[in-house]
């Protein structure tokens, strides 16, 4: 047993779903979950654009609560997260071929919005 197919069972299993594969050159690209990824990616940077640019110069400026900027970006985390999930779970279930590609970045991109969520979580309870 090698190591692709132990991480390939451990990633079905978190990700809690079903393979089912899908011969690539007939598959959908215009399937919103394969595009999941990337939006996830977008939505991502917008947060941190926001978060670190917008929101800290623009709200006070207009005499907004500084921290509405926090509930909002805490939305975008929570967005990021799920079109991240949704998007590993897409690939887990089609077999993308190139699935074991995209986990590392997928993994790491997880783990700053996950803390970065903590974070502001933590922030807004205090």
């Amino acid at each position: 047993m090698d190591l692709a197919s132990s991480l390939d069972r451990v990633m079905l299993r978190v990700l809690r779903v079903t393979p089912q594969p899908i011969d690539p050159d007939t598959a959908n690209p215009s399937e919103p979950e394969q595009r999941a990824l990337g939006l996830a990616l977008v939505i991502s940077g917008l947060r941190c654009t926001l978060q670190y640019v917008i929101l800290p110069v623009v709200l006070p400026l207009i005499g907004l609560w500084s921290g509405l900027s926090l509930a909002i970006v805490v939305l975008f985390d929570l967005l990021a997260i799920g079109l991240l999930v949704s998007s590993l779970r897409y690939f887990w279930r089609v077999q993308h071929p190139r699935r074991f590609d995209i986990l590392p970045l997928s993994g790491a991109i997880f783990l700053l919005v996950a803390g970065s969520l903590a974070f502001d979580l933590w922030t807004l309870m205090q």
